[in-house]
C-alpha cells in the first residue's frame, strides 16, 4: 500500500500540515499546545508520511501514484466560494479552508482517543465494502483502509480536500449525500458518519437511502456532539457564552441545517426499519484539569480544536441568516475565545468540563454467513502492525 504525507488544498509545502496551530494567537495556550502540531505529526500521521504526497490541486496523477486512489474527483468540478476571508463549497455553513482541514485532523486523534483507539463501534466481520460519509480529509477511511486491506473504502464528500495518494483500497469521490444515491442498493456492510452535525436539511432522507443501500445485516455509524447543556452550566459567569451559542443554532435552522443533535435519537432509526438500534454516551475531556497526562493531552487538542472552530461555526450563519455585522461576528468569537480559554484553563474552574459524544448504531435486518475474504489487519495508532 502507499502511505504518504498529506496536504490541504493550497498548501505551501508537501508532506506537511496545512497550518501550524501555534502561528495562531488565540489558539497558543501553553508550551504543550505550541507542540501540538509536532505531537499529532508524530502520532497520527506517521502512518502516511512514507511518501511525498500529490495533492489534488497541483499534481495530476502519474505512473508512482496509486491509480485507483480516487474515482470521481477530477470528474467533477467543485466550486468554492471566499466569504469573510474562508472558503465555502455550495451553501453549507463549515468551511473547508486550510485551517479547518487541520483542525478536522487533530480531531480525528481526539477520536481515536475516545473509542480506545478504535475506528468504530460496531463488529465489522470481514467486510467487502464501506462508505464513509463526508469524509472531510480522509483520515478515517485511510485508516480503516489499512486495517481492511481487502475490503473497498469510498470516502464522499462535497468538496476536493482529501489526498491522492492513499492506501490502495481507498476510492474517494465528490457526492452530495442529499441527492439521490447511485450505489446499488444492498451494497455496502458499514456506513459511517462522523461530526456531522448541521450537515443535512433532511436526515430521514439520507438515513433511508443508507438503509436502502445496506446490505442485509449491514451497520450504520453516527458520531456527533450531544447537546451541551452540561458544557454550559461552566460558564454562569459568562452568559454571552450561552448565547452566542444559541444564536448560531437559531441560525442554522434558518439555514434549514439545524446545528441540533436530534438526529442522534434512536427512533430516527427505528422507524426506518433499523434494528439492533442503540446509543452510547461518552465524554471528551476539555482543557488542561485531567490529571492522567493522556487524558490531558486530549483535553488540550480537544480545546485547541474548538477555540478554532468557534469562527468557523459562527461567521458564515450569523451573518447571512441573523444579518449580523462581519466585526459583531469577530468581536463575539473573540469574546467566547477568550471565556472558553480563561475556563478551560482553570484546572479549578474548569474541573470536569468536556464534550458529551453520542454514537448512534443500527443494524439492517438479515445478513448472510460469515467469511474470511476480508481479513483485518490490525495496527496501532503509529501504524505498527500488531499480531
Amino acid at each position: 500500500m502507499l502511505k504518504s504525507g498529506r496536504t490541504g488544498a493550497n498548501s505551501p509545502e508537501e508532506g506537511s500540515l496545512p497550518r501550524d496551530i501555534a502561528a495562531l494567537p488565540p489558539l497558543t495556550i501553553d508550551e504543550d499546545v505550541d507542540n501540538l502540531m509536532e505531537d499529532f505529526e508524530e502520532n497520527y500521521e506517521r502512518p502516511y508520511r512514507d511518501n511525498a504526497a500529490r495533492t489534488l490541486f497541483r499534481f495530476s496523477r502519474g505512473d508512482n501514484d496509486t491509480m485507483n486512489s480516487t474515482r470521481s474527483l477530477y470528474e467533477s468540478d467543485v466550486l468554492y466560494t471566499m466569504i469573510n476571508g474562508r472558503r465555502y463549497c455550495k451553501d453549507y455553513c463549515q468551511p473547508n479552508d486550510e485551517e479547518e482541514q487541520t483542525r478536522c485532523q487533530i480531531l480525528h486523534g481526539v477520536f481515536l482517543y475516545l473509542l480506545d483507539q478504535k475506528l468504530t463501534t460496531v463488529p465489522l466481520n470481514n467486510p467487502h465494502k464501506i462508505l464513509d460519509i463526508g469524509t472531510g480529509t480522509g483520515e478515517w477511511a485511510m485508516a480503516l483502509a489499512d486495517e481492511y486491506p481487502e475490503a473497498e473504502i469510498i470516502g464522499t464528500d462535497i468538496a476536493k480536500i482529501q489526498p491522492s495518494a492513499v492506501p490502495l483500497n481507498v476510492f474517494f469521490e465528490i457526492d452530495d449525500a442529499e441527492e439521490p444515491w447511485t450505489w446499488p442498493e444492498d451494497d455496502f456492510d458499514f456506513i459511517h458518519f462522523r461530526s456531522m452535525q448541521g450537515a443535512f436539511k433532511d436526515w430521514r432522507y439520507v438515513y433511508s437511502e443508507a438503509y436502502k443501500h445496506l446490505k442485509p445485516g449491514g451497520w450504520i455509524e453516527v458520531l456527533d456532539f450531544d447537546d451541551h447543556k452540561v458544557l454550559f452550566s461552566y460558564f454562569d459567569d459568562n452568559p454571552e457564552v450561552v448565547q452566542w451559542y444559541a444564536d448560531v443554532v437559531e441560525a442554522s435552522k434558518i439555514s434549514g441545517r439545524p446545528k441540533t443533535a436530534a438526529h442522534l435519537e434512536p427512533d430516527v432509526l427505528t422507524e426506518l426499519g433499523f434494528v439492533d438500534v442503540k446509543t452510547t454516551l461518552k465524554t471528551i475531556p476539555m482543557g488542561i484539569w485531567p490529571e492522567d497526562p493522556e487524558e490531558q493531552r486530549i483535553g488540550k487538542h480537544f480545546l485547541v480544536t474548538q477555540l478554532s472552530g468557534i469562527e468557523a461555526v459562527s461567521l458564515r450563519p450569523l451573518v447571512e441568516n441573523l444579518s449580523w455585522e462581519l466585526d459583531d461576528v469577530k468581536k463575539c468569537c473573540e469574546t467566547v475565545i477568550n471565556a472558553t480559554r480563561n475556563v478551560a484553563l482553570d484546572p479549578i474552574k474548569g474541573r470536569g468540563m468536556g464534550f458529551k459524544v453520542k454514537v448512534l448504531v443500527g443494524r439492517k435486518p438479515g445478513g448472510t454467513t460469515e467469511d474470511d475474504s476480508s481479513i483485518r489487519t490490525t495496527k496501532n495508532v503509529t501504524g505498527e502492525i500488531v499480531h
